[in-house]
Formats: structure tokens, C-alpha cells, sequence
């Protein structure tokens, strides 16, 4: 039978800005508990149109082939809409959205530099755009015109983007915790293979003895 299995565990604080971690390390195990385990495969997950494809590519590796795929949500994965950021304005946002207004001489009876909220800036904006519109028509703004904005990304989990090294790492301790927590039968642990990619590179060069040695 097709095992999903998720886990929430202690990953580690970061020691290259020291940061102290917050939020707990996810990630979900997809196996076949009528099958010995030959090999670990870890996905690693991107933004792109096939997001939503994990599971479908999980299953069917478990179901194909002797392996247990492994699919981290590595530290700030939620740092795109749909994966859970949000989106704020600054001071910096507002003065941009304000001298794009002024530069083509529309002038609103509020001032948007005391816009606080993404809702209000996005009616805001909302407004604007239909003005434009409007404009366009009128041929007192050129076809091709675009309003350049500018507006800000909170990941999910109060986490932020490292570039890299908390990816690793994440990714690292949820092998490193199966290795110590088989839930699965394997053939011969010794030979137990571990595939991946994406943040492959610093795992190799930083710590690929601590899971292989």
C-alpha cells in the first residue's frame, strides 16, 4: 500500500546570520510498505507551473520502482504567492506608486503615501488602473504606456530568504532523520542509495560526509 507520511521536526537555527529557526522543518515520505527500499529520492520542490505535480510524481515512483521519494518544504519555500507568501507596502511602495501618478499628471483626492495596508494599496491601484484605461481612449496616453509599481513578498512562517545554505540544511536533517527513523523495510541499509537535486550543490560541497561517509 502507498504510504504518505508527513513529518514536522527540530531543524537547526542559522548559524551563518544567527538567526534562531522558528518554524519547524515539514517534509512528506511517499513509499510502498509492501516493497524493500533500494534508494531515497528527494524531490526538491520549485515555483513553477508544475507545483502542484509533487505528489502525482511521489506516488508514482513509489509505486514503479523500490524507492521512498522524500519532498522537503525546505526553510522560506513559502516565498511565492502560491506557496503561501503574502504580499505588504512600504513607504518605498507608496512614493513609487505616487511619483508614477505625478509624472503622468493624474493627482487623487487621498494622499497615497498614507495608504498602510496591501488591500488598500491594491483598491488604490485598482482605480488607477481603470483610469488609465480611461485615458488611453481618450488618446492622452499612449497605447503602450505601463505603470511600473513596485510591492513586497512576506514568505509564509515569519521565515526569509537565505539563499541557499537553510535550504541545504533542511533538506540534509530530513535525510539524516530517516536514516535514524527507517518507517520502511530496506534490502541492505549500506547500500541504500540517496538522490536528489536543485540545492545539490552546497550539500555536496559542505556536507555530503556527514550522510554518505
Amino acid at each position: 500500500m502507498i504510504i504518505n507520511q508527513i513529518y514536522s521536526i527540530d531543524s537547526c537555527d542559522d548559524a551563518e546570520l544567527n538567526i534562531k529557526r522558528e518554524s519547524k522543518l515539514e517534509f512528506r515520505l511517499t513509499y510502498d510498505d509492501a516493497k524493500e527500499i533500494e534508494a531515497i529520492v528527494c524531490i526538491i520542490s520549485g515555483l513553477g507551473g508544475d507545483i502542484d505535480d509533487n505528489l502525482y510524481i511521489e506516488e508514482y515512483c513509489a509505486r514503479n520502482y523500490n524507492v521512498v521519494v522524500l519532498s522537503v518544504n525546505y526553510h522560506c519555500i513559502g516565498n511565492r504567492p502560491q506557496t503561501g507568501a503574502s504580499f505588504y507596502i512600504n513607504e518605498l511602495d507608496t512614493l513609487i506608486l505616487k511619483t508614477s501618478l505625478e509624472t503622468i499628471g493624474i493627482r487623487l483626492p487621498i494622499d497615497v503615501q498614507n495608504l498602510k495596508t496591501y488591500d488598500e494599496f491594491y483598491c488604490v491601484v485598482d482605480f488607477v488602473n481603470k483610469l488609465i484605461e480611461k485615458l488611453k481612449k481618450e488618446k492622452e496616453l499612449s497605447e503602450d504606456y505601463y505603470l511600473y509599481l513596485s510591492v513586497g513578498l512576506e514568505p509564509a512562517k515569519n521565515e526569509y530568504q537565505n539563499y541557499g545554505i537553510m535550504q541545504a540544511m533542511d533538506i540534509i536533517n530530513a535525510i539524516l532523520y530517516i536514516n535514524t527513523n527507517l518507517p520502511f523495510k530496506v534490502s541492505n541499509m549500506s547500500d541504500l542509495s540517496r538522490m536528489g537535486g536543485g540545492n545539490k550543490d552546497y550539500i555536496n560541497r559542505c556536507f555530503a560526509w556527514r550522510i554518505f561517509g
